[in-house]
């Protein structure tokens, strides 16, 4: 049967090499998709080093937000401060 888009989530880590094998099946793939691919991987990985390790445990990384540079290969966590106080204000 065909999968449900909602359950693309569970590649995890292995939605990398999935999208590389989809763009160069499109004809699609070039540098430009690599850095783009690498970069993603990068937040989601920085993203995935916040979550809690079990079900129902503070989920404040969803707050997160990101500043992607492109042409310079980079990314930044934006609002540092105010996730650090959103986190102090738990206890």
């Amino acid at each position: 049967g065909t999968g449900r888009i909602e359950d693309t989530h569970y590649l995890g880590n292995a939605q990398w090499d999935y999208c590389r094998e989809m763009a160069i099946l499109a004809g699609n793939y070039d540098e430009s998709l690599e850095q783009y691919l690498t970069i993603n991987k990068e937040i989601y990985d920085h993203a995935g080093s916040r979550r809690k390790g079990f079900p129902g445990g503070p989920d404040l990384y969803r707050g997160i937000r990101y500043d992607r540079n492109h042409e310079a290969q980079s990314w930044r966590v934006l609002d540092k401060v105010s996730i650090i106080n959103s986190q102090s204000n738990q206890h």
